[in-house]
């Protein structure tokens, strides 16, 4: 296989009960044939998460929202293959070079889900009230610029067409919705598919892989709901 590029772009599993939005890099590695598409072959991005329950040692897959660890994981390994979860091999969902809002650069924002699953952003310039409008497929949001609302090792959010569907269908469910923080690193929790309708109190880390979190209620966690605090900014987030 051709050796892997680090290029900017988002990207999502296709299938998932949890996701890393907020995250401390705009960069991603692996294999792409094309500007976007659900094909892409990206690398894992491990790190240590403590133990299973038997007390093996674990690792989680930042990029496909896995565990390393188990007796199939260790024995790919003693086998010579590289470190690499379970998910390594399938397509994923990208978009390389998305494009990166600046919100303290508008107001009047607008972010919607349209029909055709596009996201539609509509905001006005600070400078001289140009229209800013666009549909994309997916969107990364300039955390740089808004201290506090996110740890301050997060450089944006990103938008990704999962979460999103996953926010609109909480919202016309009207499910108690709110954004848990994690205990161990502090970052955002996402919950995507059926989770995103199922009110819960404990929440996994789609950051570091910690499974022992819990909201002081049972909630709809995504960090897109944290964006209506910026009122002056942002005035429709779905």
């Amino acid at each position: 296989m051709a050796t892997p590029l680090t290029l900017p772009g988002i990207c999502w599993p296709l299938h998932a009960s949890t996701g890393h939005l907020a995250v401390t890099t705009s960069h991603i590695t692996g294999h792409f044939r094309a500007g976007r598409g659900q094909d892409a072959i990206v690398l894992c991005d491990l790190l240590p998460a403590g133990k299973f329950r038997n007390g093996a040692a674990r690792h989680w897959c930042r990029t496909h929202q896995c565990y390393w660890g188990t007796q199939a994981d260790l024995a790919d390994q003693q086998a010579g293959q590289p470190m690499r979860c379970r998910q390594h091999a399938s397509p994923m969902g990208y978009v390389l070079y998305p494009d990166l809002f600046d919100p303290m650069q508008f107001h009047a924002a607008t972010l919607r889900l349209g029909t055709d699953g596009l996201l539609q952003l509509r905001a006005r310039a600070d400078d001289g009230g140009a229209l800013f409008s666009r549909d994309l497929p997916a969107l990364a949001i300039d955390c740089r610029a808004l201290p506090g609302l996110f740890p301050p090792d997060v450089v944006q959010l990103n938008v990704t067409p999962p979460a999103a569907q996953a926010f609109a269908a909480a919202l016309q469910a009207d499910a108690p919705l709110g954004c848990s923080d994690c205990a161990r690193c502090g970052h955002p929790h996402l919950d995507l598919g059926s989770f995103a309708l199922a009110p819960h109190r404990r929440h996994s880390c789609g950051h570091c892989g910690h499974d022992a979190s819990h909201s002081p209620m049972a909630i709809v966690s995504t960090p897109l709901w944290r964006l209506r605090d910026l009122p002056q900014r942002i005035t429709q987030c779905f």
